[in-house]
């Protein structure tokens, strides 16, 4: 990690989101007819691969953001607005966080689930420090995230039906041959304004992260 520094950890993630929704955009209007009677640049299909790769790299990338953000605060850094998190544990160097970060048994600690981010919050840092109260708040909606997540990076069918869930809670039924990019590239009912799933599931991370590091 070197000497990376809060305030770009968390630029870096804003600008991984942007090339995200630029990348779901694009795919999109290359899927559309270019006058009457065109064919589009890119099947709908393509068009539905592109927009699962644009979500998963945001996922991506909001596991990148927790892992590196909350080594930071653990080793006393703080965010450009605010102040650093009271900390319960001391590492001398960020090598020696993430081995502290480790659960007994596992190679690595996981950073896809919000409950268990949140937990691993309270042991390192007094209430949870910045992440707990805002991890907690948006769990349902990271919870989804990563079901789509998984949905797009496991072809199983338990990642399907947990997909497939979602969809009949969010559209009240499953449209036929509805691949995961279909589905984000929809548009949320009662969004306002309206917007994609893959928009208003980014859009609550962004806002997540922002509040995680303040800026």
């Amino acid at each position: 990690m070197g000497q990376r520094r809060l305030p770009t950890v968390l630029a870096d993630f804003l600008q991984n989101l942007q090339e995200c929704r630029h990348l779901a955009a694009d795919a999109y209007t290359w899927s559309l007819p270019r006058a009457q009677g065109t064919r589009p640049f890119i099947t709908r299909r393509r068009r539905d691969s592109m927009t699962e790769l644009a979500f998963f790299r945001a996922f991506l990338g909001w596991e990148v953001f927790l892992e590196e953000s909350f080594i930071l605060y653990l080793a006393g850094q703080k965010p450009s607005r605010g102040r650093a998190p009271y900390r319960y544990t001391f590492p001398p160097n960020q090598k020696t966080a993430m081995d502290w970060l480790v659960p007994e048994g596992r190679p690595y600690a996981r950073w896809t689930h919000a409950a268990e981010v949140s937990d691993r919050s309270e042991r390192h840092f007094r209430t949870g420090g910045p992440y707990a109260r805002v991890l907690r708040g948006n769990r349902n909606v990271l919870d989804e995230a990563r079901t789509i997540r998984d949905a797009i990076a496991h072809w199983s069918g338990s990642a399907r039906e947990k997909f497939e869930k979602i969809v009949r809670t969010k559209l009240t039924t499953l449209p036929p041959g509805l691949t995961v990019g279909g589905f984000l590239a929809t548009t949320a009912p009662g969004s306002a304004p309206p917007v994609s799933f893959l928009e208003f599931y980014v859009g609550r991370i962004d806002l997540a992260a922002r509040q995680i590091v303040p800026s």
